[in-house]
């Protein structure tokens, strides 16, 4: 990194940078930013996993986002919450996902390892202001598991995040700053 001019060079021909665990975050909220700047009072923006409501809904309620049961049907969820003007980005094991010789391999790994996170986790599900820190954080308390997660959403303190974790044998759902928790 060039302190100087704040940029990074890549010196590796064959490296990359893939903005993948922020890449739908940061679109919502450029999206968002757009409506809103049009007058846009009430909307649902929905990019798969990602979901942005922009205030509440037409009756003056916050919206009601459902979260997906992991390996179930996509109509199939394991709870809702309430979103008024933030975001629910969900992450795990269940959208893009292939089983070789019995092992379940998907999308999320582990970069030490380069094999499929092993967090004890199907799904994380953050509550945000903004989506693109709710895109990072559900792929990085995925990767995490539930308690070292606990601890990462302790530090973050520049605003309120909530989140839902679903255990491997998603029958197990825990909670981090929601009430009933």
């Amino acid at each position: 990194m060039n302190e100087e001019d704040g940029t990074v060079q890549l010196l590796d021909s064959e490296a990359m940078i893939d903005p993948g665990a922020i890449g739908k975050g940061y679109i919502a909220d450029k999206m968002k930013e757009y409506i809103v700047s049009k007058g846009v009072k009430s909307a649902i923006i929905n990019l798969g996993g990602n979901v942005l409501t922009v205030g509440n809904s037409v009756e003056k309620r916050p919206f009601k986002i459902g979260v997906r049961k992991p390996f179930a049907d996509e109509t199939d969820m394991a709870t809702a919450v309430e979103a008024d003007d933030c975001s629910v980005v969900s992450s795990g094991s269940y959208e893009r996902y292939f089983v070789e010789n019995g092992r379940l391999y998907y999308h999320i790994l582990d970069s030490k390892t380069g094999y499929p996170a092993e967090g004890g986790l199907s799904g994380t599900t953050i509550i945000s202001k903004k989506s693109v820190d709710g895109d990072a954080l559900s792929t990085c308390c995925f990767i995490l598991g539930y308690e070292k997660s606990e601890e990462l959403l302790k530090a973050v303190t520049d605003e309120e995040i909530k989140a839902i974790f679903i255990e491997d044998d998603n029958s197990t759902m825990r909670f981090y700053g929601m009430k009933g928790e």
